[in-house]
């Protein structure tokens, strides 16, 4: 399915990166200046979309990673791999850090969770351990997706089986807010990209 192309949905990310913090990390979104993100030059290890966003109150910056990810990975591997793309990204040590893994297709049964995995180790001594977290859209409900209020969460609600219609008119559903929606032209064609017909 073209819309659960990691390449294709890294562009999505990027072009609504505040709506996928409300949707993936929505206690920590209310505290964060979501007007003034700003984008690394540095990519991550892999597909996914990483920035700086400030906080409301203190201004202080916060490093976001968004992984994106076909299927479920090893909690370790997610875990060191964050841990080598802060490095790549020159992320200062003490700098708060936000980090999300989108698994696309076969995930786990619950959903949106909190998962951490060992970063580095020596002679078999844990010495840093990271925390992030997992959401698998084929966890969620597409219907409930459907029915908010962010222009991402109609893309992801095509991505996910629904229950209460057939899969053609769910996605009927999903491109008819899309259409209605006040988009530019560049991020209603993700969105059409992604959801397909």
């Amino acid at each position: 399915m073209d819309g659960a192309d990691p390449e294709l949905m890294e562009s999505l990310l990027r072009a609504f990166f505040a709506d996928y913090l409300r949707l993936v990390e929505p206690d920590t979104s209310v505290l964060l200046d979501l007007d003034r993100i700003t984008f690394f030059e540095a990519p991550l290890e892999g597909p996914g979309v990483a920035a700086r966003v400030p906080g409301r109150q203190n201004g202080e910056r916060v490093a976001v990673l968004a992984f994106i990810e076909p299927d479920t990975r090893d909690q370790d591997e997610v875990a060191a791999r964050i841990a080598r793309s802060l490095a790549r990204m020159a992320v200062p040590y003490g700098e708060p850090v936000l980090a999300s893994v989108l698994i696309l297709q076969e995930g786990d049964w619950r959903g949106c969770r909190l998962e951490s995995g060992i970063a580095s180790h020596l002679g078999g001594i844990e010495l840093l351990r990271l925390y992030y977290t997992a959401f698998s859209l084929s966890a969620a409900r597409a219907e409930l997706f459907l029915e908010r209020p962010e222009p991402l969460a109609w893309a992801f609600a095509a991505l996910i089986r629904p229950t209460q219609r057939t899969c053609e008119e769910h996605r009927a559903a999903c491109r008819e807010r899309i259409e209605r929606a006040d988009l530019d032209a560049e991020r209603r064609g993700l969105l059409r990209r992604v959801v397909g017909g």
